[in-house]
């Protein structure tokens, strides 16, 4: 095709569409020219010409012209008008048009075993839905009674600051005022030793236990976990290729005389003692310091994930193991996924002395940073006094849900199932009876509109507790009811 009244052949407009019209324009200009329809060199009409022809508005011609020739595709030329450009087949590139050619892989093209490894590791959590909320998501908090008009007015106040060096590269451990603020509250709430120096802010929990691996585990080396437990921290273990040993949860907690016997010492001893994760269960004071004792006999870390200790309904919270440790043994860590929202992706580890270098450098290798513009605007939302207030606020009302949850599997279940009461954090263990599979209980329950995660995905062993994890945090109290009636329907499917 090389006459510009044979151009007009090669273009389909239609304005039922809800695609835009230059958006139609500039796609059939495209495809025209890199089927071969329209040859380089060739002069288009001009855009108000072409709009003429095709009974649309200049801009609209305009606008798909700029677009064509910023890709490349057509060229202005002073004096004569816009042409198809001179570009050699081979050269155009199909951006998400052409369907994929089957490639076969090249064998000497494999994953390290660090990325085999990953391939076993499990979904730490259900599959989100997106613009829904489903009972029974774990891990989510409250976002309606998140106070969003006091977070936007608080990010656009520091998006004001031109000449700021929170527009800088950010490759540190942190912006100085957050981690004020962030040992400030840690020393008030958990009785964590520490001053700023020690903060290390990270982008989230995942980027935590990442960073404080890479930092103390060796290929090969020893890392006890806690059995069950979390997936997300296996999932970095697996990727230092460190040996994983599951170490037993009892109704205290980690079991550090429960170890399995014949085994090399740890290196790294990773627990959730103040809400285990899956078990709910709080890890007592008599525990605590056996754990910190073992520790201390064979030289190993302590990797502590407080990840939702802030959400405790019975009782005074127990000091953290880094508050009770004196030989500087213990890392801390903690997230805002879970206080705030989790699409903030702000954690922060707490590490002696002579780990914050490393730290700083590590994070300079794998820019691990969240936006320094967050990391401000959260500083000042704890500096005001609003993540306090939130805490409590959310304190009282994740109790309220946590009581209808437990309420509502008792009374509409009648017995079939066990939920646990735990003392606090975001979610429970429901156990199912003997014999029954948590698998085919969470197939049953997603066919019910019901998110729930079967609790033996968590364990490494044969030996499988097999119960329901159910979040109520961030499920709206009218939705419980409902959500345990879908979910006793879906019980019956399988025997309950």
């Amino acid at each position: 095709m090389n006459s510009p009244t044979a151009i007009l052949g090669a273009l389909n407009l239609d304005p039922d569409l809800e695609t835009p019209l230059y958006r139609q324009l500039y796609d059939s200009v495209r495809s025209a020219i890199l089927s071969g329809r329209l040859l380089a060199g060739l002069r288009m009409p001009p855009s108000r010409t072409l709009a003429k022809e095709l009974a649309i508005g200049r801009n609209t011609v305009v606008a798909a012209y700029e677009q064509l020739i910023a890709e490349g595709y057509l060229e202005s030329r002073v004096g004569s008008g816009t042409h198809v450009a001179a570009i050699p087949p081979d050269t155009l590139i199909e951006a998400g048009r052409a369907e994929r050619q089957e490639i076969k892989p090249d064998p000497r093209r494999r994953l390290s075993q660090r990325g085999e490894a990953m391939l076993t590791v499990k979904r730490a959590s259900p599959s989100y839905v997106k613009g829904h909320v489903l009972p029974f998501q774990h891990g989510m908090p409250s976002l309606e009674f998140f106070p969003h008009q006091v977070w936007a007015r608080l990010l656009a106040r520091r998006a004001r600051q031109p000449q700021s060096r929170l527009f800088d590269y950010q490759l540190g451990t942190g912006f100085p005022a957050l981690r004020e603020a962030i040992a400030e509250y840690l020393g008030a709430a958990r009785g964590v030793v520490c001053g700023p120096d020690n903060v290390i802010v990270t982008a989230g929990a995942q980027a935590s236990l990442d960073l404080a691996t890479r930092l103390v585990v060796d290929p090969g080396d020893v890392v006890w976990h806690e059995e069950p437990g979390y997936l997300g921290a296996r999932g970095a273990f697996l990727a230092s290729s460190a040996r994983i040993v599951p170490v037993p949860v009892d109704e205290e907690g980690m079991n550090p005389d429960a170890a399995p016997p014949g085994e090399d010492p740890p290196r790294l001893i990773y627990c959730t003692p103040s809400h285990q994760y899956p078990l709910s269960v709080t890890m007592s004071l008599k525990r605590r310091l056996a754990l910190l004792q073992k520790a201390n006999e064979v030289g190993a870390w302590v990797l502590e994930d407080d990840y939702d200790s802030e959400f405790r309904y019975a009782g005074r919270p127990l000091s953290s193991l880094q508050g009770l440790d004196r030989t500087g043994g213990v890392i801390y860590m903690g997230t805002m996924a879970k206080t705030l929202f989790p699409a903030i992706r702000i954690g922060y580890l707490v590490v002696p002395d002579n780990m914050v270098e490393a730290c700083l450098r590590a994070i300079r290798v794998t820019g691990q940073n969240p936006p320094a513009i967050v990391q401000a605007a959260v500083a000042d939302f704890m500096h005001e006094g609003h993540f306090s207030a939130h805490i409590r606020r959310m304190r009282a009302l994740y109790a309220e849900r946590r009581d209808l949850l437990i309420d509502a599997l008792e009374s509409k279940l009648g017995g079939r199932i066990r939920p646990a009461r735990p003392d606090g954090g975001m979610q429970l263990p429901a156990f199912l009876p003997e014999g029954v599979s948590d698998d085919d209980a969470t197939a049953a329950a997603d066919r019910h509109k019901v998110l729930t995660t079967a609790v033996s995905h968590f364990y490494l062993t044969q030996r499988k507790r097999h119960a329901l994890y159910l979040g109520f945090a961030g499920v709206p109290e009218k939705l419980i009811e409902p959500g345990v009636e879908r979910l006793s329907a879906a019980l019956h499917e399988v025997g309950v």
